[in-house]
């Protein structure tokens, strides 16, 4: 999984301790620029060794007995050595975790002794896509964590805009052309167009103006989601003469610890140093209506279809054909978890079996 961008870690000496799906992390940065990721659990009676969050040190000593570890999770010191006989250091280092740095990203695995091959993951199509998003240009503006219900319930609401004039019409709707997608498949991932509004305006061959009317965002499997915003909805910068920064709403939606819970990890980045500058304000206020618009509109909805779930009131849910991106999640899902996909069964309300797009009934 995606565990960081490579600008969160932003010098030698930083470290971030976090804890996903049930696994206590602790990245740091080496003196040599290289990243590790190991388990935040001290070898000898299992507490952590650094309390959850982020900062800058050479080592870390647990607190509870004051063993001592280094950056690369090798054991430096414990006190008191003979009491324990003669103990060697190189077997007591907290437990590595396989992690690699690639495309302004930190990637990671979340078991002990299992490798991480990031080309077969990524596919040839999304390492050349991230490699032109230059995402290590980017900072994180602000990082929240949004409770909500079933992550496949959260996370289908980042696969569509149909739901953009209706639920998000003051928002989201109000600069993006609802219920139109232009959707690619990238082997497990996926990417999806959206124009805005003014995109008859739009000169295809000019780069800037397709900045400006089409939103560009893709999906790393199973549940991370990137949107580029358009720089149409920050026409104030350009009239003040300022050229708009890149900006991008990055949400991973993880399994909570129930079905019927999950966590989005919210992210809202920009391609510039913001603080100080003109466009400070400005940036601050979409970080917080973004994070706004998802807590108080989306996660709402969502919760209410959780609700119903055990209602009886039906036996399937329905993904219509223009929610494409959807069907390709649960696909991919499936695929991954060995299912075969011949048990998806077809809505009543599709007249004929599709490839794409009829309705499929899928387990929450």
């Amino acid at each position: 999984m995606m565990l960081a961008l490579s600008s969160e870690l932003p010098e030698p000496g930083s470290y971030w301790a976090m804890t996903r799906l049930g696994v206590p992390m602790l990245l740091t940065r080496l003196k040599s620029g290289e990243v590790r990721l190991l388990i935040n659990a001290c070898r000898h009676r299992g507490a952590k060794v650094v309390e959850e969050g982020k900062g800058k040190q050479p080592r870390f000593t647990c607190v509870y007995h004051a063993w001592t570890y280094g950056l690369d999770g090798k054991l430096l010191a414990l006190p008191e050595n003979g009491i324990f006989g003669n103990v060697d250091k190189s077997g007591y280092g907290l437990t590595e975790l396989a992690v690699e740095e690639r495309a302004g990203l930190i990637w990671g695995m979340l078991t002990p002794g299992v490798s991480l091959d990031l080309d077969e993951y990524l596919g040839p199509q999304m390492t050349d896509l991230l490699a032109k998003c230059r995402l290590d240009r980017f900072q994180v503006v602000n990082q929240i964590e949004l409770p909500a219900a079933n992550w496949k319930l959260a996370f289908e609401g980042y696969c569509e805009s149909y739901h953009f004039i209706s639920l998000h019409a003051k928002s989201f709707g109000s600069f993006v052309i609802p219920n139109v997608l232009k959707f690619d498949k990238l082997g497990l991932h996926s990417q999806f167009l959206t124009p805005v509004l003014g995109i008859d305006k739009c000169d295809p061959s000019s780069i800037d103006d397709l900045k400006r009317y089409v939103q560009l965002a893709f999906t790393c499997f199973p549940t991370t989601f990137f949107a580029f915003a358009s720089d149409t909805a920050f026409s104030s910068e350009r009239e003040a003469g300022v050229e708009p920064v890149e900006r991008i709403f990055i949400n991973q939606v993880l399994p909570g610890d129930s079905p019927e819970t999950s966590i989005t990890i919210s992210r809202t980045v920009v391609s510039t140093d913001f603080i100080g500058t003109p466009i400070e304000e400005e940036t601050r206020h979409w970080s917080m209506m973004t994070h706004k618009t998802v807590r108080e509109e989306d996660y709402p909805v969502v919760q209410s279809t959780q609700e119903t779930l055990l209602s009886g009131a039906q036996d399937h849910l329905t993904v219509g054909r223009n929610e494409i991106a959807i069907h390709h999640l649960h696909q991919t899902l499936r695929q991954a978890l060995g299912d075969d996909p011949s048990h998806e069964r077809q809505s009543r309300m599709s007249p004929r079996p599709e490839p794409v797009g009829s309705g499929l009934q899928f387990d929450y």
